[in-house]
């Protein structure tokens, strides 16, 4: 009796959380299917104003009672056009996901949440030159307007305000590029998104927020904005970006906006690569952006290592107002050639916090490191000689020569476990200098 006990108490143990899996398409489906793959609803769009999901308002309050639709389920969305999402008090209590189907492209004009809590938006492809009419909005759009929202997982998903804008002309720009995610939130992950021909990519506010692995080409304004405390940006890739406006484009900018003193706190910078242009697309557009700055905010906390910064511009990476933070194995350098140095400095914000016990380690850079007061700077190298150092400088391939002075040349102490790709360091007796550390080959170890 008491082994049988056992087994059932296991067997409860064990037994998942059930959920539905429910289904859209808008070829086959129609508006009187009951969401099954035999009978699919017709879009997501239709889903959300017929009141097919049952879900709750801040003050958890039940909204549409008699909706199939309820926390922990899955809403699979089949190739063709979705409309858009527009929810507005939609707090579920387990996570909704609306995902793509396996080998479906559903696209949508844009995705709007606000007041609302856990969502997952995976695999969808969304641009307003699906709909109709084009009208440049933000792409993914989720915000605390009436109530916070909170624990999103954006991911695989794919953006553009045109498929290929490559003609347009600075008024088009101007007129037709879309930012692509924003979030007011808390509790959110964007992850591996791909966003093409977009205003601003990625903004973020708000508390505990990851961005990792994107990969953002073709920009006007800033590849990714952020004031959110205790944030991670990992693992991103910006490239291409456009003069068309008066904007003061970065890669990665930090800010609160015209608020200069409150804080943005505990924030990981690590490995993003930040890259103006390559030969691979040419446009009278083209120009270079800053790099990686925070000029405004106090910044307590923050880890900015292995990044990855080529630009034509004398803020490579420029950090103002940090306090007990690590910039350690970087590199921020100018491979276009003009009277401009990229390189690394720690500075004051606009509204005087300067930077105070800070570490500035391991960082290649083409200019003397900005390093006042006490912050300590060693073990970094001012690269002259480029191709002494790197493997091929006029592709923009950074990564070390075999010869390089810069291998082995670093220090342990504060250092990332691991380089830029994920190589754990060190390779060899000590620590590369840079975001790359060098992987030896059995050719090496015989010379």
């Amino acid at each position: 009796m008491r082994c049988y006990l056992m087994v059932i108490a296991l067997m409860v143990v064990a037994d998942p959380v059930r959920s539905a899996v429910f289904h859209v398409d808008p070829f086959k489906g129609s508006a009187g299917g009951d969401g099954s793959a035999e009978r699919p609803w017709r879009t997501v769009q239709e889903v959300f104003e017929k009141g097919l999901i049952r879900t709750a308002d801040r003050n958890g309050r039940i909204r549409n009672a008699d909706g199939p639709i309820t926390g922990g389920d899955t809403i699979l969305l089949y190739s063709g056009y979705h409309g858009e999402i527009n929810a507005r008090g939609y707090h579920n209590d387990q996570t909704i996901t609306i995902a793509a189907a396996e080998g479906h492209t559903p696209q949508l004009r844009r995705i709007f949440f606000s007041d609302s809590s856990k969502w997952a938006i995976r695999g969808l492809t969304v641009s307003p030159s699906f709909a109709p009419e084009y009208k440049a909005d933000r792409m993914i759009y989720v915000v605390d307007w009436g109530g916070a929202s909170r624990d999103f997982v954006v991911e695989d998903n794919t953006l553009f305000s045109s498929p290929d804008a490559s003609g347009w002309s600075k008024q088009q720009w101007n007129d037709m590029a879309c930012y692509g995610i924003s979030f007011i939130c808390d509790n959110a992950v964007i992850r591996r998104n791909t966003l093409r021909y977009v205003n601003f990519g990625i903004t973020v506010a708000g508390q505990k927020i990851a961005v990792e692995g994107n990969t953002i080409e073709h920009i006007a304004g800033d590849g990714i904005v952020c004031s959110a405390d205790n944030s991670r940006l990992v693992g991103n890739s910006m490239k291409y970006f456009y003069k068309v406006n008066d904007n003061h484009d970065d890669g990665i900018q930090f800010h609160r906006g015209v608020d200069k003193t409150t804080p943005i706190r505990n924030v990981l910078v690590r490995g993003n690569r930040v890259v103006a242009w390559d030969d691979k697309v040419s446009s009278p557009l083209l120009h270079s952006p800053q790099g990686i700055c925070n000029f405004d905010s106090p910044g307590p906390g923050w880890r900015v290592e292995n990044n990855l910064v080529l630009v034509q511009h004398h803020h490579g990476i420029t950090l103002s107002g940090l306090t007990d933070a690590v910039v350690v194995n970087n590199i921020a350098y100018n491979p276009y050639g003009g009277e401009f140095l990229a390189g690394i400095v720690l500075g004051t914000t606009h509204g005087k916090f300067s930077c105070e016990n800070c570490i500035v380690r391991n960082n290649i850079v083409d200019s003397p490191i900005s390093c006042p007061g006490s912050n300590i700077c060693d073990h970094n190298i001012i690269v002259k000689e480029p191709y002494r150092f790197f493997r091929d400088f006029d592709k923009l391939d950074v990564r070390h020569r075999p010869d390089s002075p810069a291998i082995d040349a670093g220090s342990a102490d504060s250092a990332p476990e691991t380089d830029i790709d994920g190589l754990r360091r060190p390779q060899g007796p000590a620590v590369d200098i840079g975001p790359y550390e060098y992987e030896r080959t059995l050719d090496d170890e015989s010379k």
